[in-house]
């Protein structure tokens, strides 16, 4: 009955402190091979996690480092510094990878490496550059880095920067040296498995009684004589032994192992010195000699009844000899092991220098190189459009605003293409030039100079004319300043009245209207109205019409009594117009 009341409780606590998987094992042996550090499993003996020692530069399959150092210079001394980009990894390259599980396998033949150990990181900040030339806002114009350490398998870590032209010169020379400008720090850490309780109950319980009787009767015509010999021995033990290792002794899990330990000691101890249901209780003694135990023996006479002699009596010869021996024995062992492993977090503090790398990829252009910017493949060219200024005044009158669509092609590249936009608002604050910028990428001839573009205008009334009007179809475009205006022709008109002919002809005034096309829509426009009262006879005006369409006009004469008169409809011929009253 005490045997199940504590198998229950020791399943349980089993359950309890079943080990974790992907732990390390802080108590074991660190093992170091080939200069990296192996730490064992806690749950697996014979496997291993290595400790990177060092971050360092990714490399790409090709076997080449993910690092890119260019030093620019322009000859012309408008630009130059540098760019550094590089991708940070925290693992073994695979040939260092291939080596160390070789060694392990000569040094431990049943160990097996799983990979890098586990790693974690508490939040940003855990992946830092160390750098005087990169941290002085003197030598690097801008610094940018992804922030957290690339700690799972497989992770990098970008770092870019830009420099201006000693921060260039400063970096490229260090990374001649053994130890260069740069290093890479980082800050994560691993979780292990610590034991934070132990405690071991070991109890053994046992009880003895041991009984030894002897009785021999020898009857010859001899006075009787009895001999008894007896042995009645009862011996009780009950040890308990309490070991506890508390290394955690404020954790809450541990203060309620040690209220396991009290429970289960309280309870071994009540069944060990309880003498009535327990293991020690005293067992019912054996009687040495029962009555009539002893068969065949004379009784007595009649005579000797009659008389209380206390004599001996003589009693017919006989020969017993009776032995008992009776021995119980009850014991109980009990033992306890209350085991906890705690998971504590071992801080990894570790850096390495971007160093090395110049020596052996030095040849090789896509890691290092020196770039001239008058090189055609980085020249640049500036195409300015700018409206024609003859045709400003049309966005007050007609236009919502003008756009330039702008295509390079190149051969072997992917195409070129930008939008110039000019609003009323441009307009009005004299910005009537824009320009759009373009590479060579390279190209020898002179071919690198040609580009395509398109105009749109947006007319008032949700009205668009593009030209060309193909979706497909580009203007072929060479010169550095292109001048756009829209598909209408400019017409100047200058107006001239003799107010004395009008007086003499009775006139009070005359109205000027205008008939034309915009954009194949006709409108009648007044241009002027001349009066008798003006101090001046000359008035300017300024239409835009479709090229190929006419321009009419006519006047409408107001008498200073009288209905008024209209007149017909004329083509301009000029630009230049005088109105005479009729019959002048």
């Amino acid at each position: 009955m005490r045997k199940c009341f504590v198998l229950p409780l020791l399943a349980g606590l089993l359950l309890l402190v079943a080990p974790a998987q992907a732990l390390v094992n802080y108590e074991a042996g660190q093992l170091e091979v080939n200069g990296v550090l192996l730490l064992q499993d806690a749950g697996e003996p014979d496997v291993f996690y290595y400790l990177p020692p060092a971050p360092r530069v990714a490399l790409r399959p090709d076997g080449g480092a993910e690092l890119a150092v260019i030093k620019f210079v322009d000859p012309k001394g408008d630009t130059s510094g540098g760019l550094l980009h590089m991708l940070i990894t925290f693992t073994l390259p695979p040939d260092e990878l291939a080596a160390l599980r070789e060694a392990l396998k000569k040094a431990q033949p049943n160990a097996r490496l799983r990979g890098p150990v586990p790693l974690k990181q508490e939040a940003e900040g855990s992946f830092t550059i160390i750098s005087g030339t990169l941290s002085d806002k003197g030598f690097t114009r801008s610094l940018i880095s992804s922030g957290r350490a690339p700690v799972t398998p497989g992770a990098k870590a970008a770092v870019a920067a830009t420099l201006s032209p000693h921060g260039a010169t400063l970096l490229w020379d260090s990374m001649n040296k053994p130890t260069s400008d740069v290093s890479v720090a980082l800050r994560t850490y691993y979780e292990a498995v610590l034991p934070s309780f132990n405690a071991k109950i070991h109890a053994d319980i046992s009880t003895v009684y041991e009984h030894f009787s002897r009785v021999m009767n020898y009857q010859q015509d001899y006075t009787r004589r009895q001999l008894r010999d007896i042995y009645d021995e009862l011996v009780r033990k009950g040890t308990i032994n309490i070991d506890i290792l508390d290394r955690m002794p404020e954790d809450a899990a541990n203060k309620a192992m040690q209220a396991m330990v009290d429970l289960v000691t309280g309870k071994l101890t009540e069944i060990i010195f309880d003498q009535k249901t327990g293991f020690t209780a005293i067992p019912k003694k054996e009687q040495t000699v029962e009555s009539g135990q002893i068969k065949g023996r004379q009784k007595k006479g009649w005579l000797a009844k009659l008389f209380t002699s206390t004599g001996n009596q003589k009693y017919y010869t006989d020969n017993q000899y009776v032995l008992k021996k009776r021995t119980d024995i009850n014991r109980a062992v009990f033992n306890i092991n209350l085991n906890r492993r705690a998971v504590v977090k071992v801080p990894v503090d570790t850096a390495g220098n971007i160093s090395g790398l110049y020596d052996q990829f030095k040849d090789n252009p896509e890691m290092f190189r020196v770039v001239n910017l008058a090189d055609p493949a980085f020249q640049k060219r500036d195409v300015y459009f700018r409206i024609d200024g003859d045709f400003s005044g049309v966005f007050d009158k007609m236009m919502n605003f003008a756009g330039v669509a702008v295509r390079k092609t190149y051969s072997g590249h992917a195409d070129a293409t930008g939008e110039l936009i000019f609003t009323r608002e441009d307009i009005r604050a004299g910005r009537l030039s824009k320009s759009w910028r373009y590479a060579r990428l390279g190209e020898a001839d002179a071919a690198w100079l040609k580009y395509g573009y398109r105009t749109t205008w947006s007319l008032q009334g949700q009205h668009q004319i593009k030209h060309p009007a193909g979706d497909n179809e580009w203007i072929d475009g060479s010169d550095p300043i292109i001048t756009i205006a829209p598909p209408l022709k400019r017409l100047d008109l200058e107006i001239d009245a003799d107010r004395f002919l009008f007086e003499d002809a009775g006139m009070r005034s005359a109205m000027l209207e205008a008939d034309y096309r915009v954009f194949g829509k006709k409108k009648t426009h007044r241009l002027a109205v001349m009066r008798v009262t003006d101090a001046e006879s000359v008035a300017t005006v300024v239409l835009f019409h479709d090229p190929r369409e006419p321009v009419r006009y006519r006047v409408k004469w107001y008498p200073l009594k009288g209905r008024p008169v209209k007149g017909d409809w004329q083509p301009v011929q000029d630009s230049y117009l005088v109105l005479t009253p009729p019959g002048s």
